[in-house]
Formats: C-alpha cells, sequence, structure tokens
C-alpha cells in the first residue's frame, strides 16, 4: 500500500521557509564565534537627519491616513525610522520590537516629534494579542527575518483597519555576501527567497496586493561609517579579529553589493472600522 504524502496546504509559504532555512549559520560556526553574528548597532536605527520622507513607502501610508490624524502600528519599529515619516498626518504611533533597546530609542523619537506613542515588547506575532488595532500597519525590513510567514501576515492585516503597508529588499539583504560565506567558510546560500516570493505568499493567502519596485540610498550617518565595515563583517561571518587583514583584503577585492532596490507592497486590513 502505497501512502501518499498530501501536498501543502501554502506551498509559497512552505518555500519561502525552506529558503530562510538556508540562511541559517551551521552550528559548528556559531559555537566557535567569538561575537554574535546577530547583534546590531543600534545608532543604525535611530531617526536622524538621514531619514527619507518621501519613499514610496511612506507616501503609500500616508495616503491612506485619514487627513486629520491617524494611528499607525509599526512592527519590528526599531528607533521609529518607518513609523515618524508618517507624521503628520499620523497622531498616535504603536510601537512593537523584541528589543527594549529599541523600543527606548522609539520613545525618545516619537517624543521629540511630538506625537503620542505606545509600545509592546515582544515578537509578532506572539504579542498581537495584546497590540492595539491602528489605521495603518507598517513593517520595513522584517519580513526576511520571519520563516512561519502566514501567521506573521495575517495578524498584520487583522491589525490594520485601512491599510498594511510592508517595504523589503528585492533580494534577501544578505545576498551579497553569499561569495564571502563560500570563501571563509565552504557554505552555500540558496538564490532566495526574494520579494516576487513574498507576493507568492500574499497571493496565496487571497490578498491580491499593489507592488512598487523603488531605489533607495546608500547607508549613511552610522550605518554607512566605513570604519565600521571590517568590523560588521567580522562579526557577521563568525570571524575572529585576528583574521581583520585577510578580511579586508578580500573585501577590497569583493566588495558585497548594496542592494539599493526595495519593494513596497500594500494590501487592505481587515480590522473593523471604528464606528
Amino acid at each position: 500500500m502505497t501512502v501518499e504524502t498530501p501536498e501543502p496546504l501554502f506551498p509559497a509559504a512552505e518555500r519561502w521557509a525552506a529558503q530562510l532555512e538556508g540562511w541559517g549559520i551551521p552550528q559548528e560556526i556559531l559555537d566557535q564565534a567569538p561575537e554574535s553574528p546577530w547583534f546590531h548597532d543600534l545608532r543604525r536605527f535611530d531617526v536622524d537627519d538621514t531619514l527619507v520622507r518621501d519613499g514610496v513607502s511612506s507616501r503609500w501610508a500616508r495616503e491612506v491616513l485619514p487627513p486629520l490624524g491617524g494611528t499607525v502600528l509599526d512592527v519590528g519599529c526599531g528607533g521609529g525610522r518607518s513609523a515618524l515619516p508618517l507624521v503628520p498626518p499620523a497622531t498616535e504611533l504603536i510601537g512593537v520590537d523584541s528589543s527594549g533597546a529599541m523600543l527606548d530609542r522609539f520613545v525618545a523619537a516619537a517624543s521629540a516629534a511630538g506625537v503620542a506613542r505606545r509600545t509592546v515588547h515582544g515578537d509578532w506575532p506572539e504579542v498581537a494579542g495584546y497590540t492595539p488595532v491602528a489605521d495603518v500597519a507598517v513593517c520595513h525590513h522584517v519580513v526576511y527575518n520571519v520563516a512561519d510567514i502566514v501567521p506573521f501576515v495575517m495578524a498584520l492585516t487583522d491589525h490594520a483597519r485601512l491599510a498594511v503597508v510592508v517595504e523589503l529588499p528585492i533580494v534577501h539583504p544578505m545576498a551579497g555576501w553569499a561569495p564571502a560565506w563560500q570563501h571563509f567558510w565552504g557554505v552555500t546560500r540558496p538564490p532566495g527567497p526574494v520579494a516576487d516570493d513574498f507576493v507568492a505568499v500574499l497571493r496565496e493567502l487571497g490578498i491580491d496586493p499593489e507592488i512598487e519596485i523603488s531605489r533607495r540610498p546608500p547607508p549613511s550617518g552610522a550605518a554607512g561609517d566605513p570604519t565600521l565595515f571590517v568590523p560588521t563583517a567580522r562579526r557577521r561571518l563568525c570571524l575572529p579579529a585576528a583574521r581583520d587583514d585577510e578580511l579586508s583584503a578580500w573585501l577590497a577585492e569583493h566588495p558585497p553589493p548594496f542592494v539599493d532596490r526595495v519593494a513596497t507592497v500594500r494590501w487592505p486590513g481587515a480590522a473593523e472600522p471604528v464606528r
């Protein structure tokens, strides 16, 4: 008797998860890493004079907000660089982040802008049950960290009255580092996922999104500090400081390309309107 394996309920979502799994760092490499490869310099996420206020994602969110004020839910808010460009017309920001230090920066940025704010500390969608609904939900540069993408998307949709706006690079943000992983560790990285794979997941869920591809400027401020390039690369690749000269020489010959195009994806929210 042959037992047939059932087809996956969400094949696009399973492909998304499988490709993200290919970006995991082998445990034997993690075990010898002098520093955590997951560390981020918090200054990179601060709201400062490098903030882009007229990008496609910001415009798409602002144009659906009520003209006399509205609420914005920012999932993976960091220091507020996705939400602050929406003020005005937004009059209240709700920031969700797994990092308390990031939320402190979010609060500081909102306070400096004179806008009301609330915060929720934790991982999405685990904290969705006690996160307020908003007019618009935004989520920038987060989804490539989410393997279980279906409940993540569904919770975003359920927490937005008017629209969800997601921004993501058109390819995996670490794609440019694949040659370095091959060179230093012999680790082969997958070609995806890419933005089109995310859109395929949405369509699989019955969502027909709007999509626009646009260019983004290269990092500036703390994010573009050239003195941090080798230390950041060393940490990202789980290498010891003793190999900095070798790493610097290799990077000079093989600089990872900056992913300068992002996809803005917008679809309707499903939360009940305010009566």
